[in-house]
């Protein structure tokens, strides 16, 4: 049946409350490095070979595992192809990266220059963007017609496109329809690219998935140090982690079968435990996993080698977690509802129960109640800057400034090292620029993700302020509308921040460069690695420093647009909560209220 429809918004919610829960739609974002085993413990948590292993996945896109459909059968997969522009844009940069100039080139002077590029000499850091370019060169002739198309591909068109190189380089995303256990419980698994993918620069795309994504899976291999790669990607998880409500990320630790015995399984989970807590993760959620032995046993039907394998315990937590934890606050948040319901049917029961002159006091009074209480939403909806928020931000962006700066020595050692500047017949002019240039994209890197959590904290910071003041406004409104109760605040969902124009430093030059360079022996024995540190701070201070002036300039005025808005929508919740109880609260003094139906909703409000 209809609901009253004063109850028309509370039923709304529950009903889509228990929608959710009935959908029981996840999605699972797994993260981490090439050789790190992402796609074997994907296939072993689907229970067959799916994801198809790329020998070199440098360029792989977001590739994303979910149920089959009417027009999309099993078996059967989407594939988004890049932009043209995007495509263009990606190859410019990354023969950038490789010391190339590139603004003044054509279409057809891009393949040129990436034809002509050798593997000698090229930067620990540019080794993926390397790889890219030949991969896009060699399949530019098959694939450039296809560039902004999505295609409609079968199973075997899907493995090609995952597992060549010279077509992956071309794809932004792939969505593959697939029945397994984990679909059919409405899970959607994504596989991200990898922290050392040229795709990592496109630092957002990895960023909607740490946000938005029901749980994170970050995957590391048993016997592998953290790559530079890694360490970026785990301080970001460490900025976020806890600014979510609940705690989603779970860390695997793969090939777990490779340890000799317990002793030295737990001596290598410590060591993880505490990388990860270095990098700001603290009471991380830790499985030794063998990928491998877990697909086998669930193939052949062995329960002994998924035991194992450690990935039941995984997928034992893992449950507990989505119909637990996540289950819970919807079911929190329906009972909130709930409770409101049964009060505001309580007071209507209450008002209609009174002799004909007491109710004409009530619906009196009620009229001059409910205006003061609309006037109190008015006065909600006014624009006013927050100055917390602003405070809030200025102080932010500071941090994030300090932490670049402080990490820079790390960033440094990494783009200046020996390997990259070794006298092997090497030329050592484009070595140093090649390091430069190295430095200069993860920084850009550390800042765009330092903005990125940043934006996540400035949205929560937003929604507790704009939740106090709807809710100062709701306590005095339900303080001159007696037996008023209203709706718990609603959280505004921000978009997140547009990309802003990568940081660069167009003063540094080469000469500047080549001035601290006399000799490897004398660069990274003597002084010269010192000195160039030394300047290069020096010189990248004010850059770096403007940069976030102008993100604090262009953010101040979103959060404050956010916060009129949050304020707005708040008042138009709580102006339609105040107007919906005073319809029903005046029916049921009018004489004509239905309080046989009302007592039965009462009743079975009561037995919920």
């Amino acid at each position: 049946p209809a609901p009253h429809p004063a109850l028309a918004a509370t039923v709304g919610g529950m009903r889509e409350k228990a929608e959710r829960l009935r959908s029981s739609r996840f999605t699972i974002a797994l993260f981490g490095a090439f050789s790190a085993g992402k796609s074997s413990l994907a296939n072993a948590l689907l229970g067959e070979s799916v994801l198809p292993v790329s020998p070199n996945p440098t360029t792989a896109a977001v590739n994303r595992i979910v149920p089959p459909a009417e027009d999309r059968p099993h078996g059967t997969a989407s594939v988004v192809m890049k932009a043209r522009d995007a495509m263009l844009d990606d190859l410019r940069y990354s023969l950038g990266l490789l010391g190339e100039e590139t603004a003044k080139l054509s279409e057809e002077g891009l393949l040129q220059a990436i034809r002509k590029l050798s593997p000698d000499g090229v930067h620990a850091g540019g080794r993926p963007h390397y790889s890219f370019l030949k991969a896009a060169a060699k399949g530019w002739a098959e694939h450039e017609s296809l560039l902004g198309q999505r295609l409609a591909v079968t199973g075997e068109d899907y493995r090609r496109y995952v597992a060549e190189e010279s077509r992956s380089c071309f794809v932004s995303e792939i969505e593959l329809h697939h029945a397994n256990p984990l679909t059919a419980q409405g899970i959607v698994l994504v596989d991200t690219p990898g922290a050392d993918s040229v795709n990592a620069r496109h630092t957002g795309v990895a960023f909607n998935y740490i946000k938005n994504a029901d749980a994170i899976l970050f995957v590391t291999y048993y016997n592998h140090a953290f790559s530079q790669a890694d360490r970026q990607f785990l301080m970001q998880l460490g900025r976020v982690k806890d600014q979510f409500e609940l705690d989603k990320m779970f860390f695997i630790v793969n090939a777990a079968d490779l340890a000799a015995n317990r002793e030295e399984l737990e001596g290598v989970l410590a060591h993880v435990e505490r990388n990860l807590q270095q990098h700001g993760i603290r009471f991380p959620r830790m499985f030794p996993v063998s990928s491998l032995q877990a697909l086998d046993g669930k193939r052949t039907g062995v329960a002994r080698l998924v035991k194992e394998s450690g990935i039941a315990a995984f997928e034992e937590a893992f449950l507990g977690f989505t119909r637990g934890d996540l289950g819970n606050l919807a079911v929190a948040s329906a009972e909130q509802e709930l409770e409101r319901a049964r009060r505001t049917i309580a007071n209507w029961l209450e008002a209609a129960s009174g002799d004909e002159a007491t109710r004409a006091r009530v619906r009196e009074a009620l009229a001059a109640s409910k205006e003061q209480a609309l006037r109190i939403a008015a006065a909600l909806a006014e624009p006013k800057p927050h100055a917390q928020l602003q405070q809030e931000l200025k102080e932010l962006l500071f941090y994030v400034l300090q932490r670049v700066q402080f990490r820079f020595g790390d960033h440094f050692n990494f783009a200046f090292n020996p390997a990259a500047l070794q006298d092997d017949g090497r030329d050592l002019k484009k070595a140093m620029w090649t390091s430069w240039l190295e430095l200069q994209r993860l920084l850009q890197i550390e800042l765009a993700q330092e903005l990125e959590a940043t934006s996540l904290r400035l949205d929560n910071t937003l929604n507790r302020l704009a939740a106090k003041l709807y809710a100062d406004a709701a306590e005095e409104a339900a303080g001159r509308l007696e037996g008023f109760a209203p709706s718990p605040y609603k959280p505004a969902e921000l978009p997140d921040p547009e990309e802003r124009p990568a940081w660069t430093a167009p003063e540094v030059d080469l000469k500047l460069l080549w001035g601290k360079f006399k000799s490897p022996k004398h660069f990274f024995e003597g002084e010269g690695k010192a000195a160039l540190r030394a300047v290069l701070e020096q010189e990248l201070a004010a850059p770096l420093q403007a940069w976030i002036q102008e993100a604090e300039q262009e953010w101040s005025g979103r959060y404050d647009g956010f916060m009129r808005q949050a304020s707005a929508d708040g008042a138009a919740a709580l102006r339609d909560d105040i107007a919906a109880f005073a319809e029903g609260k005046l029916a049921s003094l009018t004489g004509g209220a239905d309080l046989a139906g009302l007592r039965r909703l009462q009743a079975e409000l009561l037995a919920i």
